[in-house]
């Protein structure tokens, strides 16, 4: 029971963080974008995309290490050491191919902004063991506050820059200096200090547990940001700065809509990996629970765009609203993409999570590379249509996952798909009923016009689907921790 209360306790304060910090971020992010241009932006973009690649493929594994083994000391020695001489590599290589990469981009600048950026790779193996450290304790709270602290401190450093005439130095001091306040705050926080260098069978142990994690990582971070690299590549730096906007958007709308619940998934599927009707039908209503709640704020956030946009980055930025509603169209994908990884990794099917990580990731990729150069809508329908592939892909997935047909949980998903078209077109029609409305009156009609089709679709349609949605769902989750 304590274990389950600190979890639920845990959740809660991770859910709450996260709309805490994305919400101050924002407003950060919005004055920032008032004074910065987008081609200082794209650039920013191109450096993120770039150095966070590094970072995150050189620091995977040390978390997920000492939480397998919470309170082994060699084992996050092992950890931090591992990762720390990765990271060393890894800003090595970064600082001395920053001119070329600056020349393949025709980006001058981006060579200072790489070799300026290539510290955050090493600054993230101060932080990942404190970090496992206060999660492996439960202390989600602890961790939500300093991430939300790391947001607070690094953009308050980047205003002063950016609104005196230094955007690039203003986007590149706001990472680097919350990722110093988070190191520094979680180290103290968890009362931990770089270990001694362990011997090298500890050492060569490290490696071999996270070497894998570097190579999940790699995929899915091209699947969801790193394609940005490949876009840069085929369309000018300002047009990809827009881009950058409403791609940022649409991922921090499936934070909030279903992350917290993505979390749930594993531990539940876990619990009846061994009974497949069990499975199946926890996964059905897991799956109906998310699809209606990522669906409708996937509804609501495309209809009212244009107010979204231009009320929090200004009229700079209108070239990002049809970006944006185009984006929000993947919900489909994202709802089932969410599911199938810890469906496949409960079955013990770990070779299928990996081909079709790369999969997606490399559908992403091809979508980005050819449409990039026909402009920003381009590039938008064409990974919105990628997202139409993804769904038959996944269904395969579910299929060997669950080791029956996925045709009945496929077909929840019709109905919030008719209900997302109807309410864009709803919203759409009232929008132009009366063009000349305020942003706030454009964003409270077309979210409430959007979410009223929405429900009226998908809910009062199937009332009863609805009411037995909930009381399977918890029979589903009580029957699971039996």
């Amino acid at each position: 029971m304590n274990l389950a209360r600190g979890a639920a306790r845990g959740a809660a304060w991770s859910f709450a963080t996260v709309v805490a910090e994305r919400s101050f971020g924002f407003v950060i992010l919005g004055l920032l974008l008032r004074v910065i241009p987008a081609s200082v932006v794209g650039l920013i973009a191109i450096a993120s995309a770039i150095s966070d690649l590094a970072r995150l493929v050189a620091n995977s594994g040390a978390g997920e290490q000492v939480q397998a083994s919470p309170g082994d000391r060699n084992v996050e020695a092992a950890a931090f050491w591992s990762q720390f001489l990765a990271s060393l590599l890894f800003m090595a290589v970064l600082f001395a191919a920053a001119p070329f990469l600056a020349a393949l981009y025709r980006q001058p600048v981006l060579s200072l902004a790489l070799r300026a950026m290539a510290l955050n790779v090493v600054l993230t193996a101060f932080l990942i063991v404190p970090s496992a450290r206060l999660a492996s304790q439960f202390r989600f709270k602890v961790v939500g506050l300093i991430s939300l602290g790391s947001t607070i401190t690094g953009g308050l450093v980047a205003l002063p820059c950016a609104f005196t005439g230094h955007g690039v130095a203003a986007l590149i001091a706001q990472r680097t200096v919350g990722m110093m306040f988070y190191a520094v705050a979680a180290s103290i926080a968890a009362d931990w200090t770089p270990p001694r260098l362990p011997p090298l069978p500890v050492l060569r142990e490290g490696f071999r547990f996270s070497f894998p994690l570097m190579q999940a990582a790699l995929v899915d971070y091209i699947a969801v940001t790193g394609y940005v690299m490949l876009a840069g590549l085929r369309m000018p730096v300002a047009a990809l700065g827009e881009f950058r906007i409403a791609q940022r958007l649409f991922e921090v709308l499936q934070e909030v809509a279903f992350m917290p619940a993505r979390n749930v998934f594993m531990p539940v599927l876990v619990a009846v990996r061994h009974d497949p009707a069990r499975r199946f039908e926890t996964t059905r209503h897991m799956l109906d629970l998310l699809s209606m709640v990522i669906f409708f704020v996937s509804a609501v956030c495309g209809a009212a765009a244009r107010p979204i946009v231009l009320l929090m980055f200004g009229p700079r930025w209108e070239a990002a609203v049809p970006v944006f509603a185009v984006l929000t169209l993947m919900a489909p994908a994202a709802a089932l993409y969410s599911v199938v990884n810890p469906l496949l990794t409960t079955a013990g099917r770990t070779r299928l999570v990996s081909r079709y990580a790369w999969a997606n990731a490399a559908t992403i990729a091809a979508a980005a590379w050819f449409a990039a150069p026909y402009g920003l809508l381009a590039l938008a329908w064409a990974l919105a249509a990628r997202g139409v592939l993804g769904v038959g892909l996944f269904a395969l997935a579910m299929r060997q996952g669950l080791e029956r047909p996925a045709g009945p949980i496929l077909r929840l998903l019709i109905l919030p798909c008719l209900a997302l078209a109807a309410a864009r077109l709803a919203a759409w029609g009232a929008l132009a009923i009366d063009p000349g409305l305020p942003l706030l009156g454009q964003l409270g009609l077309g979210g409430a016009v959007a979410g009223g089709a929405f429900t009226l679709l998908a809910v009062g349609l199937a009332p009863r689907r609805m009411r037995e949605m909930n009381q399977r769902l918890r029979r589903a989750l009580l029957g699971a921790g039996e």
